[in-house]
């Protein structure tokens, strides 16, 4: 009878702990919804500057891309794809047929899929857009991807190796995962760099905004079974007069990694 009676009683504090664990994760859910469902998409000339950023780093890798391309079906997805940008851009591409842009916000990318694909020249029939949480798991079945796409939001994960072992899921084998425009930690800066990102509206609205040294991005893409090769790449005519210490002083560049 005791022992009975100590099996419901851990039974009910594991279905309690599950519960409040299950609710806090919706909590979070719902919280980065909301932010990025009421952000604003601001005036025609500043989302231009935003998409033409984009587009800068996406032709560092585009024709290397198309001809990785040549002799698949095509088929890609852009994780956060919030503004649909990249999106827009690997829409344009004649090797890619199929493009997923998928974000937890459905209302940010009808928003701003249309004037983005109209300032980037991207074709809006191959888009489709998914509201799904790349913290979960993706909606896509084993081994049906031939790339995935992210553009300053593979650090918004809540968790990098879940979200990573999941691209390994879907991704077919030799597959990419190209990651631009992410957040990077310098080693010499990290201090006046997480202050920073501590006064960041997104900490404040309880969304998750991370940054990780470049070292970090490189052990979790590896031990996830991804080849990493990095790619320097800056807009900045001062970092690019500097070329010898990216990954030192900064960091800013493309990931492409191919599944092994």
């Amino acid at each position: 009878m005791l022992v009975l009676l100590y099996l419901v009683i851990v039974l009910t504090k594991v279905t309690l702990e599950f519960s409040y664990m299950e609710q806090e994760k919706n909590i979070q859910v719902s919280a980065d919804q909301a932010f990025y469902d009421d952000e604003p998409i601001g005036s025609r000339s500043g989302h231009e500057k935003w998409m033409r950023e984009i587009e800068f780093y996406f032709s560092s890798y585009e024709k290397r891309l198309n001809k990785s391309l040549f002799d698949t079906n095509g088929i890609v997805v852009e994780l956060g794809a919030g503004s649909c940008g990249l999106s827009a851009c690997l829409s344009r591409l004649a090797n890619v047929k199929h493009v997923y842009s998928l974000d937890i916000s459905q209302v940010r990318m009808k928003k701003m899929v249309g004037i983005s694909s109209e300032i980037l020249g991207g074709d809006v029939t191959k888009i489709e857009t998914i509201a799904s949480n790349f913290n979960a798991q993706l909606p896509f079945e084993d081994n049906s991807l031939d790339a995935v796409f992210f553009d300053a939001a593979l650090h918004h994960t809540r968790s990098m190796w879940d979200l990573l072992c999941e691209c390994n899921r879907v991704l077919k084998k030799g597959g990419l995962l190209i990651a631009q425009r992410e957040a990077y930690l310098s080693a010499l800066r990290a201090r006046g760099q997480l202050k920073r990102l501590m006064k960041t509206p997104e900490v404040a609205a309880s969304v998750s905004e991370n940054i990780y040294l470049f070292e970090q991005y490189e052990y979790y893409l590896r031990v996830n079974g991804f080849a990493v090769e990095f790619l320097p790449r800056t807009p900045d005519k001062i970092k690019s007069l500097l070329g010898f210490f990216n990954r030192i002083l900064f960091c800013d560049g493309v990931l492409w990694c191919k599944k092994t």
